[in-house]
């Protein structure tokens, strides 16, 4: 009877505990799009008026932009930088008894465990010693080594999913293993590298820590919104967020999207 009485509980108490999680997750992106159109020229809510000023300002901002095209040119670099090394160094760590693999792969995983603000400090001594200060590459690199063990962690787990028996099939029939790899491999794991891809771009373009620390005047978008709400803290970094928020669910739409119809297709 206590158990009857348990379950029937149950089945209403986690519905209310899945939207209560739900809402406390999404609340703040609730509140930041009404307040990106409201004509006060400070945060507030509930928004008053109605204009889309904030957004205008922004576009029309060279500051703004400038700081929107320098972090999408990082965040594609290092998204593409980290996506080559951490599929490379997935290939390798999938391989079972390799010595390499249980060398190599802490050493990957490592910028995950470590404090960013270690990281950030460790770059700031070596960009100063080595005239890197205000780089952008450097930044590429820096990002690029954050992103590495998502990136490696994805693509593992497709790698382990799908198995290397077509691989080695491709092999015995004669295929070359970077043939294996291009023709084989790669359009069985695609998913998890685009989502890996997808991953590693919002890591960098998000990123603001390492980025106060080494990048000088040349601000990343990230900094600029930093700045804006020490300073000023108008409704054009809610106009900025909300813009931020309508990208990311497009891209993980179409990330989702790609995964399934890559499953169909498989299935």
């Amino acid at each position: 009877m206590k158990r009857s009485l348990w379950e029937k509980s149950g089945c209403y108490l986690l519905p209310v505990y899945f939207v209560g999680v739900l809402l406390y997750l999404l609340l703040p992106l609730l509140l930041v799009i009404p307040m990106s159109i409201s004509e006060t020229r400070y945060l507030k809510f509930p928004p008053q008026g109605f204009t889309f000023r904030w957004y205008q300002e922004f576009f029309a901002s060279a500051g703004w932009i400038d700081a929107t095209l320098r972090s999408l040119l990082i965040a594609a670099a290092s998204a593409v930088l980290a996506t080559a090394i951490g599929t490379t160094a997935a290939l390798v760590l999938s391989r079972e008894g390799s010595k390499a693999a249980r060398v190599a792969g802490p050493v990957f995983l490592g910028p995950q465990v470590v404090p960013v603000i270690i990281l950030a400090l460790g770059t700031l001594l070596v960009f100063s010693r080595f005239g890197l200060y205000g780089s952008l590459w450097g930044v590429v690199l820096v990002h690029a080594v954050l992103a590495l063990p998502f990136v490696t962690t994805t693509v593992s787990g497709a790698l382990r999913q799908t198995g290397d028996t077509l691989a080695r099939a491709a092999r015995v029939l004669g295929a070359k293993p970077h043939e294996a790899f291009w023709h084989v491999t790669l359009p069985t794991i695609r998913p998890a590298v685009i989502s890996a891809a997808v991953f590693a771009f919002f890591i960098s373009f998000d990123e603001l820590v390492i980025a106060l620390f080494v990048m000088g005047q040349n601000e990343t978008l990230p900094m600029r919104i930093w700045a804006d709400m020490r300073h000023d803290l108008t409704p054009v970094v809610a106009a900025v967020a909300t813009l931020l928020i309508v990208v990311t669910f497009v891209a993980v739409f179409m990330s989702d999207l790609i995964q399934r119809r890559a499953q169909r297709r498989a299935g």
